[in-house]
C-alpha cells in the first residue's frame, strides 16, 4: 500500500487545486480538470470509486485539503485486514482429482462445418506478382501465349 500510495502522491504534485464548494475540489493539469467530491469520495477519472484507492487527483485534493491522506484509504489496503482474512485455517480441498472425472464439466469447441467449394490455397500470390507460363509456339518461360507472341518464327527444313 505504501508503495502504491508514493506513486499516486507523486503522480499529484503536477496539479493544481481550486476548492469549488465544500469538500468539492477542481484539480487541474495542462490539459485536463478533474471534479473532486472528498466527502462521498468520488473523482470525475472513476478510479478512486473503482479501485476504492485515492487517485492522484484525489490525493491532490487531500493535500489541498490539509487532510490526512491515509483517513481516505480504505482499511481493506492495511495489513491488519490482511491478517484477519488469513487468521482462520482454510482446510485443504480432498479428492480433487475425483471431482474433475466428469466430461460434462469441460467446455467443447465448437462444431465447425466445413465451408462449400474448393479450399483456397495456403499462399496467397500478391498484386505485382504473376505465374510464369511456357509459350507454345516459342517455347519461352514469360508473360505471354501463342497467341500473343510477338517472337520471330525460326524456320528450319
Amino acid at each position: 500500500m505504501e508503495k502504491r500510495l508514493k506513486e499516486q502522491l507523486d503522480r499529484s504534485r503536477v496539479f493544481r487545486v481550486i476548492a469549488s464548494h465544500e469538500n468539492v475540489y477542481e484539480v487541474r493539469n495542462d490539459k485536463y480538470s478533474y471534479l473532486v467530491d472528498i466527502s462521498t469520495r468520488t473523482c470525475s477519472c472513476v478510479k478512486w470509486q473503482i479501485n476504492c484507492f485515492p487517485c492522484a487527483h484525489a490525493l491532490a485534493a487531500i493535500q489541498g485539503a490539509r487532510l490526512d491522506v491515509y483517513d481516505f484509504i480504505d482499511p481493506y489496503f492495511t495489513a491488519e485486514y490482511y491478517r484477519m482474512c488469513y487468521s482462520f485455517p482454510i482446510a485443504p480441498l480432498s479428492n480433487v482429482d475425483a471431482s474433475c472425472s466428469s466430461t460434462e464439466d469441460f467446455i467443447l469447441p465448437p462444431v465447425t462445418k466445413r465451408p462449400a467449394g474448393r479450399p483456397k490455397s495456403k499462399r496467397i500470390a500478391s498484386a505485382g506478382e504473376k505465374k510464369l507460363i511456357r509459350c507454345g509456339r516459342c517455347n519461352k518461360m514469360g508473360h505471354h501465349n501463342k497467341k500473343s507472341c510477338t517472337e520471330p518464327l525460326n524456320m528450319l527444313l
